[in-house]
C-alpha cells in the first residue's frame, strides 16, 4: 500500500524523532472505534478509515485500545495486559499516527464547548498532529477573536456559524479591538469599496486579514494576509477581476459555512486547511476547487525588496517558490512528517537506476583516507585518474549502508533518497575511453551510455566533464511538485561535495556557467522533462 505505516518502523524512530508525539497517558479519540473485520482490525471515525493487519493487531490491538482511558502510562498498560512494554510503545505510536489516540488525563476541567465541537476537534485532531488533545484545540479557539465584516448578509451568516466557537465581533465599521483578532472580510460587488481602507488599517495595526470574495459563480477563500510573513493583499489578488455580479441568495449558507470551516481550522490547528499560504476558489455549482499561492510582485512598494516599476503579476519562479513554500512553524502540519516513514517512501532509499544492457566499467574502491589532512594546495596538484574519479563520485553521489539497515549517503540528500545522478563525459583515453557514462551508486560502477567522443559543442580542455542531473520522477513520487526544489538542492549538495573532494586531491575544477541542454540530453540519452541537467563541472 502506498500509505502503509509499519509499527516496527514507527516504534524505532519515535524515540528519537520529536515530531512523533506518542501520548504519555493515551485515550481513544472521541467518535472513533476499532472493530474486527476478517483478518484485519478497522479504524472507523478518524480522518481516514484504516486497516491494521498482523497477528498482534488481531489478538492484542483491540484490548490495548480499550485499556487506553487517559490515566494509564505505557508501563501500566503493559503490566495490566501482560504485554511487553516495547510492543505497547510501538503499537501506541502506530495508533497515534493513525489518528486513533490523543493525550488524556489533562489538568483541570474540560473546556466548556458543545459536545459536537468537542467530538469534531477530537476525531479530526489527528489530521495535523499539532494538538496533543482536543482540549488544546478548544483552548486555542477560546483565546481567539474574529471580526467578520464586509458584505452584511455573508458576514452575519458566518458570525452565526462561529458563535459558540470563538469570540466574534460583528462591527462592520472596524475590526475587533481584541489583541491579535483575525479580520475576515467578505468581498462582493457592493462591499468591495470598503476593502482598501480596511486593508490599510490592518496593515498599520499588524492584524491578520482573510479576504473572502464571492460573485455569481464562485467564491475565493483567500488570500490570508499577515504583515509578518505573507505578501500584501495587492500582490495576493493580482490578476483578479472585480466581481461583476452578486452571489445568489441560496449560496449564502454555503459561502459562510466554507469560510467558517477554514477559520476554525486556521485557529484551532485541528483540521486541515489550505490557509494561510494559498487561496482556494470554489465553483458554487460543482464545488470544484483550484488553488493559487500568494507571491510578491517585483517592485511592490509594500512587500518587495526590488526597486523600479511594479510588475503586473509575480514571476513564474516566485509563484512556484510560493506554491511549495513551508509555512511558519505556527502553521506547520507536523502530521505530514509521517510521510517519511510510509513504506513506499522508505523503499525509495533503496531504489537505484541500473541502465540495464549498457556495458559496465569497473571503478577502484574509494580510498577515503586520502581526504584526511590538509588540502593538497597548488604545489600538490595531480592529474586525474580512475582512483581520483572513483573517490569523487563515491563521496558526492555514492552510498554507504549502516549496520542498522538505514541507508546513509556521504552527502546530504532530501529524504535520504537522493535524486542527483552523475554522468561523465570523458575526453581523455588515459582516464576513460572517450564517451558518456552514468554512475551506478549501488555497486560503484559506471554504465557506458554513449559511444565515441562528444560532439563539437561538448568538447573542452578538461579530461572529464561531470554532468549532474535531477531525477524528478523519484522525488515527485514522495514530494509532488516540491520535489523539483529538493532535486535541485540535492544536485547542489552533490556538486559542493565533488568540489571539496577535488580541492583535497589537488584537482583543477571549473563550473560551467551555461550549457546546451538539448546537446547534453541528446548525447547522454536524457529526457529533459523528467531528468533536467542541474549543473556541469569540468574536472582535471
Amino acid at each position: 500500500m502506498g500509505a502503509e505505516l509499519r509499527g516496527d518502523t514507527l516504534g524505532r524512530v519515535a524515540r528519537r524523532d520529536k515530531q512523533i508525539a506518542v501520548p504519555v497517558r493515551p485515550v481513544l479519540r472521541k467518535g472513533v472505534r476499532l472493530r474486527r473485520s476478517g483478518d484485519a482490525v478497522i479504524l472507523d471515525g478518524a480522518e481516514k478509515r484504516q486497516a491494521f493487519t498482523g497477528r498482534f493487531a488481531r489478538e492484542g490491538l483491540g484490548r490495548l485500545a480499550a485499556a487506553c482511558d487517559g490515566t494509564a502510562t505505557h508501563a501500566e498498560l503493559a503490566a495490566a495486559l501482560g504485554l511487553d512494554e516495547a510492543a505497547v510503545y510501538k503499537s501506541l505510536a502506530l495508533l497515534w499516527a493513525s489518528g486513533a489516540l490523543e493525550e488524556g488525563d489533562r489538568e483541570g476541567p474540560d473546556p466548556a464547548v458543545p459536545p459536537e465541537l468537542a467530538c469534531l476537534l477530537s476525531r479530526l485532531g489527528g489530521s495535523t498532529g499539532v494538538n496533543p488533545s482536543w482540549t488544546d484545540a478548544a483552548a486555542r479557539l477560546g483565546r481567539a477573536a474574529v471580526a467578520v465584516v464586509g458584505d452584511r448578509a455573508l458576514a452575519e451568516a458566518a458570525a452565526a456559524c462561529l458563535d459558540g466557537v470563538c469570540e466574534v465581533a460583528r462591527d462592520t465599521g472596524r475590526p475587533s479591538d481584541a489583541d491579535g483578532a483575525l479580520v475576515v472580510f467578505f468581498e462582493t460587488r457592493n462591499s468591495r469599496p470598503e476593502l482598501a481602507a480596511l486593508r490599510d488599517r490592518c496593515r498599520t495595526e499588524g492584524r491578520a486579514l482573510l479576504r473572502v470574495r464571492a460573485d455569481g459563480a464562485s467564491m475565493t477563500l483567500g488570500p490570508y494576509v499577515d504583515p509578518a510573513f505573507t505578501p500584501c493583499l495587492e500582490c495576493g489578488v493580482s490578476g483578479e477581476e472585480a466581481p461583476t455580479d452578486d452571489p445568489p441568495p441560496h449560496s449564502t449558507g454555503l459561502i459562510a459555512g466554507l469560510a467558517a470551516h477554514h477559520v476554525l481550522a486556521l485557529l484551532s490547528r485541528a483540521v486541515r486547511t489550505h490557509l494561510p499560504l494559498d487561496s482556494g476558489t470554489v465553483d458554487l455549482s460543482t464545488l470544484a476547487t483550484r488553488y493559487r499561492p500568494s507571491a510578491v510582485r517585483p517592485g511592490c512598494p509594500t512587500c518587495s525588496f526590488s526597486e523600479g516599476p511594479v510588475a503586473p503579476a509575480p514571476t513564474a519562479g516566485a509563484l512556484y517558490e510560493a506554491a511549495v513554500a513551508l509555512p511558519p512553524r505556527a502553521f506547520l502540519d507536523t502530521m505530514g512528517h509521517l510521510a517519511h516513514f510510509q513504506s513506499s517512501n522508505v523503499e525509495l532509499q533503496w531504489r537505484f537506476r541500473t541502465w540495464p544492457g549498457r556495458p559496465r566499467v569497473e571503478l577502484p574502491e574509494a580510498d577515503v583516507a586520502r581526504l584526511a589532512g590538509a588540502p593538497s594546495g597548488e604545489e600538490g596538484r595531480t592529474g586525474l585518474g580512475r582512483p581520483e574519479l572513483a573517490l569523487l563520485l563515491a563521496i558526492a553521489f555514492g552510498i554507504r549502508e549502516r549496520t542498522d539497515g538505514w541507508v546513509q549517503r556521504w552527502t546530504a540528500a532530501g529524504g535520504n533518497i537522493s535524486s542527483a545522478t552523475a554522468y561523465l563525459i570523458s575526453r581523455d583515453e588515459d582516464v576513460l575511453p572517450a564517451g558518456g557514462y552514468a554512475y551506478r551508486e549501488k555497486d560503484h560502477t559506471l554504465a557506458r551510455v554513449a559511444d565515441g567522443g562528444p560532439p563539437g559543442g561538448l568538447r573542452g580542455k578538461a579530461p572529464v566533464a561531470l554532468v549532474v542531473t535531477a531525477d524528478l520522477a523519484k522525488m515527485a513520487a514522495k514530494y509532488g511538485t516540491f520535489g523539483f526544489r529538493l532535486a535541485l538542492g540535492n544536485a547542489g549538495c552533490a556538486l559542493s561535495s565533488a568540489r571539496t573532494v577535488a580541492d583535497r586531491l589537488g584537482l583543477a575544477v571549473s563550473l560551467a556557467p551555461d550549457w546546451d541542454d538539448g546537446l547534453l540530453s541528446g548525447y547522454l540519452g536524457l529526457t529533459p522533462s523528467e531528468e533536467p541537467v542541474a549543473a556541469v563541472m569540468e574536472v582535471g
